[in-house]
Formats: C-alpha cells, structure tokens, sequence
C-alpha cells in the first residue's frame, strides 16, 4: 500500500477520474472525495469512484497524506486555504490546474501550513462533470510537476509517485515556463476554437449553417464544448501568456490575410506549406 488515504476535492471529470484511477490502482487504502453537488457526490460514492465523501471540506479530509485539489484555477487558492485547517502541517496538498505560476506564488507567500507541489496531469475531454470520469485518462499521458526552490523534496516525490500510479510519464517544469507553454499548446487553441463556433454562428446563415460543414469544422471545434466557466479562469489567471500567444496568432493571420488579399499565391503556400511541414514534425523524436 503507497498509500493509507488520500482525499480529492472537486469530484469534476479530472477529480473524478483521478479518484477512480487511485481505487482501481490498489495503491491507496482509502479515497476520500469532497464534492459541493450533493448528486455528483452520491453518484461517486454508488458508482466507487471514492471509498467515502463529504459536500464539504471538513474533518473528513483529516488523516490524508496527501489532498489533490481539482477545482477550477481561480478558486485554487481559496481552496487551499480551507484545507489547510483541517489537517496536519506536514499535509501534503497539490493541484491539478492547468495554470501554475499564480496559484504557486501564492502558496508561497501563504502562511498555510502545508506541503504544496503544483501538478497538471495533461489530459482531459470537452465533457464535463462526475458522470464522465474515467479511470484511464491518465494513462500515458504527461503530469507535469511544478517545483521551485522552497519545495519539499519529500513532498514533490510523494506527488509525483501519486500520479506515476495514474500511468502518467511525470516531468518537471518551472512554473512561468509551464504557463508560457500552455498557453500555445492548450490555451489559446481553446480561445480560437471558442471564437470559430462564435464567427460561424454569427455568420447571419441561419441556424442549419453547421449541417453544412465536413469533419473538419466538427475535429477543429470540438473542444469549443468545454466548460466556459472553467475556460475564463484559466485564460484570466494566465493572462499575460494568453495574451502574447493571442497576438503572435493574430500576426500569423494577418499574414495569411495579405497574402489573399493582394493575391500573391506563391506566397500564400510558402506559408501554407510551412505550416504543414511543422504539423507533420510535431511530436516526432
């Protein structure tokens, strides 16, 4: 046994999946969730997603060895803050939040007294909700770990062990380089997927416009179906990337814009060709 309890706060589809992956993995004695929605929480507990439950933090969480917070980004903190009064402090807390500098810097300059590591499992789906945890998601695929110079070194490896049991390939990564990556890689292909559904709807077409489209417009957009709500706080919280990556795509169209409007076709599939070339190479070694 790795280990004897560990509690899940926010019982969402990451929460969720995470809790029953840690049951099925029989590493931990005991899973504790805590989850507002009195229904989700009791679908959790019938379906053994998690051993036990509450709707709220409390005294339930007490005897964790570690607590993984899966709350949305800006609530984090918050978050953080209400655990920490219910446990010991060699409590070890971690997230699972796909923005890591803000949430980190404020853990460090928190009296709470906890043992924070910031963590991301990459993975996820456009659904949402307990009802869509699944136990797999996490295997093979990335977490990245996000460690600075006050970090507990047992802590960061209890963490990184916890989602080794998942099936995740853990990694390191500095905090601002975390969010200066995502914001390429995740956030702001959500942002132009978000604004693709909203240029098409809006196009005056009328509503069967969609019924017109391929695969294409459906595999583009597919993540446009993800929680707004969970989407406008990260965008917020990592603003200043989000920005920077908004306007670097921003020039990339332009680009392409000139290039249709003065009808220089030779130039149109440099840069078409270019971008090509870069899709085919991504991801390879």
């Amino acid at each position: 046994m790795t280990f004897e309890k560990v509690s899940v706060v926010g019982l969402g589809l990451i929460g969720g999946s995470l809790a029953a992956a840690l049951r099925e993995s029989g590493e931990v004695g005991e899973v504790f969730g805590v989850e507002r929605n009195e229904e989700s929480l009791r679908f959790a507990l019938e379906s053994g997603i998690a051993d036990a439950g509450s709707c709220e933090i409390g005294p339930g969480i007490s005897g964790s060895e570690i607590i993984v917070l899966a709350t949305y980004v800006d609530t984090m903190a918050q978050v953080a803050r209400e655990v920490s009064g219910f446990v010991s402090p060699d409590t070890i807390v971690c997230d699972t939040g796909s923005v890591k500098a803000p949430i980190v810097r404020e853990m460090e300059k928190s009296s709470l007294s906890i043992r924070f590591v910031g963590a991301h499992p990459v993975a996820g789906k456009e659904t949402s909700g307990v009802k869509e945890s699944d136990s797999g998601l996490f295997s093979g695929k990335r977490c990245v770990v996000t460690p600075v110079e006050n970090t507990c070194s047992e802590a960061l490896s209890a963490v990184k062990m916890l989602f080794s049991l998942l099936g995740s390939e853990v990694v390191e990564i500095g905090p601002e380089a975390h969010d200066e990556i995502f914001s390429l890689v995740s956030h702001l292909p959500h942002a132009v997927a978000y604004s693709l559904v909203n240029v098409v709807a809006s196009s005056g077409e009328g509503e069967n416009i969609f019924d017109f489209s391929g695969g294409g417009l459906a595999d583009f957009t597919r993540i446009a179906g993800s929680s707004p709500q969970m989407w406008a706080g990260i965008f917020i919280e990592n603003r200043d990337a989000m920005l920077s990556a908004i306007r670097s795509f921003s020039g990339k169209l332009e680009e392409i814009e000139k290039a249709i409007d003065s009808g220089n076709v030779e130039y149109l599939e440099t840069l078409l060709s270019k971008a090509r070339d870069s899709k085919r190479n991504l991801g390879k070694k």
